[in-house]
């Protein structure tokens, strides 16, 4: 399985759909498969999730679908942009898939998340808070990726080129 992981707005949904469609292998997305396998009387999007049931019930839902969905499938997973922060999930992805890293740059990750509505963790103090967040989260997959993709100004085809030239690499 190839796993494609990133800050929040990083396109791991966008890339991995092209990814999956080109090598013939389905795709899914984390936060959908939480909103749907867990949302139990209505459909409940992955932030009202969080909220509903904590951090640790929620990091404790993620790691379940990730250990169900590495097991049963073969294809591309986009991860939620937080579950950098689950250890137990990363774990799991890291013993059984191939680990991509969408690395975009800070300015540019700020001006899509500003212009879709910041969460409410970076309310308070968007720009202090989402350079806290963005340098930490960075790191860490940076440290723990097989591949890291730098994205600038590519054509998603682009990427997805330059991005199957990195997985034939790696193998």
């Amino acid at each position: 399985m190839i796993v494609l992981m990133g800050i929040k707005h990083s396109g791991k949904t966008s890339l991995g759909k092209l990814l999956a469609n080109t090598l013939d292998v389905p795709f899914m997305d984390l936060d959908a498969l939480l909103e749907e396998k867990y949302s139990k009387d209505r459909r409940l999007n992955f932030r009202d999730l969080y909220l509903k049931l904590g951090e640790s019930g929620f990091r404790n839902l993620e790691t379940a679908a990730i250990q169900n969905t590495i097991m049963s499938n073969r294809g591309i997973l986009a991860l939620g942009g937080g579950t950098i922060d689950n250890q137990e999930a990363m774990r799991i992805v890291k013993e059984a898939s191939l680990l991509v890293f969408l690395d975009v740059d800070e300015k540019i990750l700020y001006e899509r998340i500003k212009k879709n509505g910041f969460p409410p963790f970076l309310e308070k103090s968007p720009e202090k808070l989402f350079h806290e967040l963005f340098s930490r989260r960075r790191f860490l997959y940076s440290e723990i990726a097989d591949i890291k993709l730098e994205i600038t100004n590519e054509t998603p085809e682009g990427l997805l080129n330059i991005l199957i030239n990195r997985i034939e690499d790696s193998k």
